[in-house]
C-alpha cells in the first residue's frame, strides 16, 4: 500500500478499494465472456469492510465469475491482506458485483463455470440464492424510485 491510497487514519481508502474492486471485476469479466461483448457495471451488493488494510500490509485482490443468468454475470471479489512482517494473512472485504452485457443481440452463450475449490464450489452453488435476493432489491429500488423526489 502507498501513501496516497491511505485516508487521514492511516488505513487503506474505501474509495481506493471500490476502484480496485471495479478494474479487478471487469478483468474477471473480460477473460470469461466472449471477446466481441461489451459490458458496465450495474451493481455490488453484499459489500462488506471486513478488516483494515494498513500501511505494512501487503494487499492482494482475486477476483472471478460465480454464475451467469441472460446478460448478467456475477463476479465475486475477496481482498486479503498480508503483514509484512508477520505474514498473517486477513480477508479484508469482500463483495460480489453485477456486470450487465450491453450488446444488443437475443442469445449468449456464456461459458461454462466449473468449481475447483471448496470455496469456489460453495459460491457456484449458492448463486441461484443471491440471484434472487438481487431480483427482489431490483424491485424494491422501483419502488423507492417512485417515491424520490427530482428537486
Amino acid at each position: 500500500m502507498f501513501p496516497a491510497q491511505l485516508n487521514n487514519s492511516q488505513i487503506q481508502f474505501g474509495g481506493e478499494t471500490l476502484r480496485i474492486l471495479d478494474a479487478n471485476a471487469g478483468l474477471a469479466g473480460v477473460k470469461f465472456l466472449p471477446g466481441n461483448l461489451s459490458f458496465v457495471t450495474a451493481g455490488y451488493d453484499h459489500v462488506q469492510f471486513l478488516s483494515p488494510a494498513q500501511p505494512n500490509d501487503i494487499l492482494t485482490c482475486i477476483s472471478y465469475v460465480t454464475g451467469s443468468s441472460q446478460r448478467a454475470v456475477e463476479v465475486f471479489t475477496k481482498f486479503l491482506t498480508t503483514d509484512t512482517k508477520t505474514k498473517e494473512v486477513k480477508v479484508a472485504f469482500l463483495a460480489f458485483c453485477t456486470l450487465i452485457v450491453t450488446d444488443k443481440i437475443d442469445e449468449i452463450h456464456f461459458p461454462k463455470l466449473i468449481a475447483e475449490s471448496d470455496e469456489e464450489k460453495y459460491l457456484l452453488e449458492t448463486y441461484e440464492e443471491r440471484l434472487k435476493a438481487r431480483h427482489s432489491e431490483l424491485a424494491d429500488n422501483k419502488t423507492i424510485l417512485g417515491h424520490l423526489n427530482l428537486k
